[in-house]
């Protein structure tokens, strides 16, 4: 009973949780102009042919896939995750304006130059992106202390997501604003640079911020803590199974204060022939760890991850363009399109799924995380279903538009809310393993979109006279298929744990007789 009253409290400060918030700002902000303008970017500004730009996203997917379970073993293996942290926001720094500015020396070079300058640039990008990404779900295991203290960050993590993202459309409505044309042309180039540039001194100024919070936070001490969930004392029993070996995160921590100490000849212990020992609190047995990969568990955490987020990215990269495509309709004002839709309307998405995330902190207090991921892709599928029965004639009112959109973000932010939150209890006290974990539940969410988003720009009629509700239909049937598969999944899982706690209570009952 005391566990339980001791998970719904949280051991973390608002001002510790935000500023836990701050240290993915910087890789949302990135994520909202790649997954929403790229694509608009490469074929309106760029003149790309569909195919191209789409191979071009597909390939950052990829190599983003390829890099995240690297990124996971070596951030588990060597150094902290604060260091790893700090060196992926260097990386994505570097990286990210040059995506969105004119390529050198495309004016004269042959066309083969222009992707090979875009692919070393987003290959660069997308490794650092997910060192930032992993290390930030990473921190959760070491920070939290409860249940309610990773439900409580989880929440903050994509608040501040969605903040960030109603930055990105507010940003990117005051630069589109100024263009004379509704539609997207040679002639913004440099405004999609400007926004670059404009969302990386943001970025960077709050992952900042951040560091500053972790040393005032006391991420050390935490993280120390965490650890030691995997360790035995050697003078904890003789029966104990484990591996010796020294300590080397507590000896690192406290070795500044043993040093201070004037009796460190008290750490040591001699004995008989005169050789020193360390002591029993220096010497430990770990804990084997737990092998994830046997657990049905992992693979179902990620399909549902998977699901969640492609719902997500599908509408995130599909809507602007959805938006444009009304604009080269044969009456444009009628359908009621503007260039100012491609920011206000995304706009409302996101601000929708801020106001679903700040629901969900307390709605979680009387629902578990799966009743809540199947509400939200009740919503999903709800607002699918608006769009595809729609006749292909139908235009919208800057009202529907906005009800859509509001629709489509609170479908996103409350599945990735729960499914990350399940991952996360799934997790628990093994924080060692965070980052291996998180890798591998967002290796195929970030491969399966790629593929997603280079097969539909594949399909996609050279004349878009042929096809000219084309990208309304992906956003019915594409997010409609994500949102249905999520539910699926959501049920596999819940009779999977279902199984789980009926085999422990049967063993539980066994050892007590």
């Amino acid at each position: 009973m005391g566990g339980g009253a001791a998970d719904h409290r949280s051991t973390l400060k608002v001002m510790e949780k935000l500023g836990y918030g701050l240290g993915h700002v910087y890789n949302d902000l990135c994520a909202g102009v790649w997954f929403s303008y790229t694509l608009l970017f490469m074929q309106g500004a760029l003149g790309m042919p569909a195919a191209e730009a789409g191979a071009l996203v597909m390939l950052g997917q990829v190599g983003d896939a390829v890099a995240t379970p690297i990124v996971g073993f070596l951030t588990d293996k060597y150094g902290t995750k604060r260091q790893w942290h700090a060196a992926g926001t260097f990386l994505v720094f570097l990286t990210f304006p040059m995506i969105f500015s004119l390529c050198p020396w495309c004016d004269v070079a042959p066309h083969w130059w222009e992707i090979v300058y875009f692919t070393v640039v987003i290959l660069l990008f997308q490794f650092g992106w997910p060192i930032v990404q992993i290390t930030h779900l990473a921190m959760i295991p070491e920070l939290s202390r409860s249940q309610k203290d990773r439900s409580d960050l989880t929440a903050v993590r994509y608040s501040v997501s969605i903040v960030s993202n109603v930055v990105v459309y507010i940003v990117t409505w005051a630069v589109l604003r100024t263009s004379s044309d509704n539609q997207i042309g040679a002639n913004d180039a440099y405004r999609f640079r400007d926004i670059s540039l404009i969302l990386t001194l943001v970025g960077v100024s709050m992952s900042v911020l951040f560091n500053f919070s972790l040393s005032f936070s006391g991420y050390e001490h935490r993280r120390h803590a965490a650890l030691q969930h995997n360790v035995i004392k050697s003078g904890s029993g003789s029966g104990s199974v484990g591996r010796r070996e020294r300590d080397p995160e507590k000896q690192a921590l406290l070795q500044a204060e043993q040093t201070e100490q004037a009796g460190l000849a008290s750490q040591t212990v001699t004995v008989a022939n005169g050789t020193v020992k360390p002591a029993d609190d220096e010497v430990v047995l770990r804990k084997p760890k737990k092998n994830f990969f046997k657990s049905p568990l992992l693979y179902q955490n990620a399909l549902l991850y998977v699901f969640s987020r492609l719902f997500m990215t599908t509408s995130l990269v599909y809507m602007p363009l959805w938006l444009d495509e009304r604009t080269f309709q044969p009456d444009p004002v009628q359908n009621n399109a503007s260039v100012e839709h491609l920011a206000t309307i995304p706009l409302m998405s996101f601000l929708s799924s801020f106001v679903s995330s700040v629901i969900l902190k307390y709605a979680n207090r009387y629902a578990g995380n799966s009743l809540v991921y199947f509400v939200g892709s009740t919503i999903s599928l709800g607002v699918c279903s608006w769009v595809a029965l729609s006749s292909s004639t139908a235009s919208f009112s800057t009202i529907e538009l906005l009800v859509i959109a509001s629709l489509f973000g609170a479908g996103s932010s409350i599945t990735m809310i729960s499914s990350l939150c399940i991952t996360a209890d799934m997790i628990g006290k093994h924080a060692d393993q965070g980052g291996f974990i998180y890798s591998a539940v967002t290796f195929a969410d970030k491969l399966i979109t790629g593929v997603v988003v280079v097969i539909i720009e594949s399909m996609k009629c050279k004349n878009r006279a042929d096809c000219p509700d084309y990208y309304r239909s992906v956003l019915a049937y594409a997010c409609g298929t994500a949102a249905g598969l999520g539910c699926l999944t959501l049920a596999t899982l819940v009779c999977t744990r279902s199984t789980s706690t009926r085999r422990s209570r049967r063993s539980a009952s066994v050892q007590q007789r």
